[in-house]
């Protein structure tokens, strides 16, 4: 009889040592929200092809481009990329015709949401012309940033030096990549206001990431 209940026993101390942890199991779970991996938005690794790089832009590093024309003559504006991590401008102010401009040095303010943010200009030199239809309407700039979107024409004595510079080519494309590379790295924790149903981000994602200080995070992008 003894060896009985010393199996009964020994059989109900296993059931209870195996169902407790396994009673625990059940309900810790039920009580914990399920852990949901988190799934990029088609744009994340592709961000790089969003911004338009035409193979004849030279782009400084302050994200402005030049293009050359006749002589030294060189027209310049704010690049792709720039544009889209503003959004839309409300206003822009321009040098001036016979400003001097530096590069490097701030050559055009952009006001966008109350807000305004230098940027620098791709090369040295004289302003001989602006695009005014752009100081007026500041919206031809999303259309065409490279074309109808132009901001000043330079007469640019020092245009060599200069344009050693700039970045072209495999070399201009590089950097765009990296600008992305620094982008995704500070909106990992925001994406969802970033994009839109889940494809390409929205037209201004400094000001979707960071409503308060968006100029800042301009800044840093624009050298400025």
């Amino acid at each position: 009889m003894y060896s009985t209940k010393g199996l009964e026993y020994l059989i109900a101390v296993v059931f209870l040592l195996v169902f407790i942890p396994f009673w625990r199991f059940v309900n810790g779970a039920g009580a914990a929200e399920p852990a949901v991996a988190w799934e990029a938005p088609r744009w994340v690794g592709q961000l790089a092809d969003w911004f338009r790089v035409p193979a004849h832009v030279y782009f400084h590093p302050g994200h402005a481009w030049a293009t050359v024309g006749d002589g030294d003559l060189v027209t310049v504006g704010m690049d792709d990329f720039a544009r889209k991590l503003v959004g839309p401008v409300s206003s822009i102010a321009l040098r001036e015709v016979g400003a001097r401009v530096a590069q490097g040095e701030k050559a055009w303010t952009l006001v966008s949401d109350g807000k305004s943010v230098d940027m620098l200009s791709p090369v040295d030199g004289t302003v001989v012309a602006v695009n005014e239809e752009v100081a007026r309407s500041p919206e031809r700039l999303g259309g065409d940033p490279y074309g109808e979107g132009w901001l000043m024409r330079v007469r640019a004595p020092r245009l060599a030096p200069n344009m050693k510079q700039l970045l072209s080519g495999a070399l201009a494309r590089r950097f765009i990549e990296d600008a992305c590379d620094r982008l995704q790295a500070l909106t990992t924790p925001d994406l969802g206001r970033v994009y839109q149903d889940g494809g390409l981000p929205v037209d201004g994602m400094a000001r979707a990431l960071r409503p308060g200080d968006w100029d800042r995070m301009v800044r840093a992008f624009f050298l400025t």
